[in-house]
């Protein structure tokens, strides 16, 4: 039996950040399509910017066209996304 593909899911960043000291990695806190906020880390020379949106198609994920691979992130409510962006290291 053929195991069925994951639906796209697109998601907008609605803040973002440089962490520090050296802002080699980027922190998102993004809104999904399916309801649910995450905070995501990228490794990113070229940072995104608010109102890019994410896109997962077949477990690989991009932003404007573009393959991008997030550190790992869990998936939670409004409320925890705001927090966790909120006091995540500087």
């Amino acid at each position: 039996m053929k195991k069925p593909s994951p639906p796209e899911l697109n998601g907008e960043i609605i803040h973002e950040r440089k962490l520090m000291p050296l802002g080699l990695i980027s922190l998102y806190e993004v809104t999904f399509n399916n309801g649910k906020y995450a905070v995501m880390r990228l490794d990113k020379a070229q940072p995104f910017h608010q109102g890019d949106v994410f896109k997962r198609v077949n477990d690989c994920w991009y932003c404007d066209k573009e393959l991008i691979h997030p550190l790992a992130f869990q998936f939670v409510d409004q409320a925890e996304a705001q927090r966790s962006f909120i006091e995540y290291e500087r």
